[in-house]
């Protein structure tokens, strides 16, 4: 497979993650800061063969393949749209954008280019969540009737984060929001025809905490909820009429329990947890390889920013 060069817009912390796992696989082409001295730390760190100190000299690079964005969350669409412009593939770190319209003419643009556009959203990438797909399937879990995802992460209660400021892109449908929903939309089937939900703010204004209940026109039902000031277990369900799978840390699972109404229990393990970011890399590699485009998953990030979108309205 063709090994591509990849730029990275912003050195941030995930963005470090991030380079950590793709130098496990190949060389980094390229980084880009707004602060040369931020981009020449980076490239030092991970011997990217070339720092730029702004992202237009990056997107200008003919030789850049693929663009990951690890900006903060109100740069996203911004940078998503540049980096089409200048006939970029891009993977753009969750949560991708919160508007619909604004996310439908991106990948537009994206297929106008014949360009890839997705979401680094590592559910869509765990080697157990192919193997669950394939159980689904074949009818191991009988008809899906709810789907669950919790998630709460105790931020430190700190107003000037920019996890509570809305204009970084705060809150937490934007941060944790999109992992919930994401889980839940994308092991429901059907059409969503109903959407309910509670919010409570944090005194900044942004979310802080949701509970969210959906229905599909396959008469099934999923539940989100999410905190940002509280912990909640880490914890996806998936139930069905002949047995449920409870999955621990579903964001980058690598087991999962499989129970049968009778009480009696199956361990199910595919992949590493520390290997998620991998995952996600090789997958989007195949897509630019082969030109199968939904192994980018765009159609669930679709319906996700559509729902993010609907709950966020509702609040404003």
């Amino acid at each position: 497979m063709k090994t591509f060069n990849w730029g990275i817009l912003g050195p941030g912390t995930i963005a470090h993650e991030f380079a950590d796992n793709m130098k496990a696989l190949h060389p980094i082409y390229a980084v880009a800061s707004r602060n040369l001295n931020s981009a020449l730390a980076f490239q030092k760190t991970y011997q990217t063969e070339k720092a730029y100190g702004s992202y237009e000299e990056l997107l200008c690079d003919p030789a850049v393949d693929i663009v990951y964005i690890a900006t903060v969350n109100s740069q996203h669409y911004k940078c998503i749209m540049e980096c089409l412009r200048h006939g970029k593939h891009v993977l753009c770190e969750k949560a991708i954008w919160g508007n619909y319209e604004e996310m439908k003419s991106a990948l537009g643009l994206a297929k106008e280019k014949g360009l890839l556009l997705c979401e680094a959203m590592t559910i869509y990438h765990m080697p157990i969540y192919k193997k669950i797909r394939k159980m689904m399937k074949e009818g191991i879990l009988g008809q899906i009737k709810f789907v669950e995802a919790e998630l709460g992460s105790l931020k430190e209660d700190d107003p000037s984060n920019r996890f509570f400021n809305p204009d970084l892109g705060g809150g937490a449908m934007l941060d944790i929001g999109t992992y919930g929903l994401s889980f839940v939309a994308h092991f429901l089937s059907g059409e969503i025809t109903g959407v309910q939900h509670l919010m409570s703010p944090y005194p900044t204004g942004v979310d802080e905490m949701w509970s969210i209940a959906l229905k599909t026109s396959a008469n099934e039902i999923g539940s989100v909820n999410l905190t940002f000031r509280a912990k909640l277990p880490k914890r996806g369900i998936i139930a069905g009429d002949k047995a449920y799978l409870s999955i621990m840390n579903y964001v980058r699972a690598e087991k999962a329990v499989l129970v049968y109404p009778d009480g009696s229990e199956e361990i199910l393990e595919a992949g590493e947890t520390a290997k998620a970011l991998q995952y996600e890399i090789q997958d989007i590699e195949e897509a630019l390889s082969t030109g199968d485009f939904s192994l980018a998953f765009m159609e669930d990030t679709m319906k996700v920013v559509k729902l993010m979108d609907h709950l966020l309205t509702a609040e404003k």
